[in-house]
């Protein structure tokens, strides 16, 4: 009989959640099963998945009548109240639960108990340490977390620590890495002679992904770097009405660099990995930001750029360090060092072919041997079975 999982989210799926969804594609001998507070019907369904979605739902849109906002705060109050009890008679049974994000995790602990399943909880950014320092109602909610739930997933052994700083008992964290189907993302030869560089940063504009070093650094090294470009892909992000892009882009037309710096509001996924082809090396400072948002474990992105053959200029943060290793896939700085960004910088921009191919091989190899989906997927599996045999002693 096939394993049947159920997998919680607020929201299924934001694009930039794709590997959420490549992760439970990847396991074709377990059931799964999907439930959300709300599903964005254009992103990544698979047929053999099952979706549960609450019937009562807001309206998609708000004209700003009386009668539509009390409609809306009716659906939001019956799903609030009814959500977990709905989804558990309709799933009826299941032998593993699976919160993705700690949010998720601790709002629907009463999904688990109804079906008396044991309960993963994956962490993956922001639930690392921005939510308690932000919000701190949820540190004493990650305690009643650390308590209920059965196992937490983690992609690295920094985001391990910390967890486990914040309380949660080390024998139930698990790392249970992400990744990408490089067998389905052609590596693209780009021929790379000394004296030029084509830079390029795909990441939404928020604090953390470090876009104000990537500019700084890439103006610094302008200086000896005469022949390079930087292409810049992502729309502002932030969430607190501010716009990331737009200083970024009075940066470049006081320094006088408009033909240098290029700006891209957004790419569709399907197109990244051979929109990367124009490109020679992907940059991605990121960053602690003031808020304590971090990257938690490290971005995907780093590993689709590596799988095409791209080396990455990238800093030592959260375990980054993990997916992009420092002198073989690519070169790391310090956070924050916009001059040692640059000096990495200069390093590839004066490089010639040879370099820059074992560069280029060795990023390929490393996501080949380390971050194959299909291999992680199995992990996962595994990590199903063991709390499986934990939880019937």
């Amino acid at each position: 009989m096939r394993l049947r999982t159920l997998h919680l989210f607020h929201s299924y799926l934001n694009v930039t959640q794709n590997w959420s969804f490549s992760l439970l594609s990847e396991m074709s001998d377990v059931s799964v099963v999907i439930a959300a507070g709300e599903f964005q019907k254009c992103n990544f369904y698979n047929p053999n998945f099952q979706y549960i979605e609450f019937p009562i739902r807001p309206l998609p849109y708000d004209s700003g009548s009386a009668a539509e906002r009390i409609y809306n705060k009716l659906a939001m109050t019956a799903r609030t109240i009814y959500f977990d009890r709905y989804v558990a008679r309709a799933v009826r049974s299941a032998d593993v639960v699976h919160s993705h994000f700690a949010t998720v995790g601790w709002e629907r602990l009463q999904i688990a108990k109804y079906l008396k399943a044991p309960h993963l909880v994956s962490f993956y950014g922001f639930d690392y340490e921005r939510l308690p320092q932000t919000e701190p109602v949820w540190r004493e909610r990650y305690r009643e977390l650390f308590r209920e739930a059965d196992l937490f997933l983690c992609e690295g052994a920094h985001a391990a620590g910390l967890l486990e700083r914040q309380g949660c008992p080390p024998e139930r964290i698990r790392i249970a890495r992400l990744g990408v189907r490089p067998d389905l993302i052609e590596v693209i030869p780009r021929a790379k002679e000394p004296n030029e560089l084509r830079l390029v940063q795909v990441a939404n504009m928020t604090e953390k992904k470090g876009h104000r070093y990537s500019l700084d650094a890439f103006l610094l090294a302008l200086k000896d770097c005469p022949n390079m470009t930087l292409t810049f892909v992502g729309s502002d992000k932030s969430g607190d009405g501010s716009s990331i892009s737009a200083g970024l882009r009075e940066v470049v037309r006081r320094a006088g660099v408009e033909d240098r710096v290029t700006f891209i509001p957004g790419i569709d996924f399907t197109r990244l990995h051979r929109f990367l082809g124009d490109y020679q090396v992907f940059l991605h400072p990121s960053v602690y930001a003031a808020n304590r948002d971090s990257e938690g474990g490290a971005p995907i992105v780093l590993l689709d750029a590596q799988a095409t053959g791209m080396p990455v200029i990238s800093t030592f943060h959260c375990d980054i360090p993990e997916e992009v290793m420092n002198n073989r896939t690519g070169l790391l700085a310090p956070e924050r060092d916009a001059e040692s960004v640059a000096a990495h910088i200069l390093r590839f921009y004066r490089m010639g072919r040879d370099e820059y191919e074992q560069f280029s091989s060795s990023a390929r190899k490393h996501v080949e041997t380390n971050y194959d989906i299909r291999h992680n997927a199995s992990t996962l599996r595994q990590i199903y079975d063991d709390i499986l045999i934990a939880s019937a002693r």
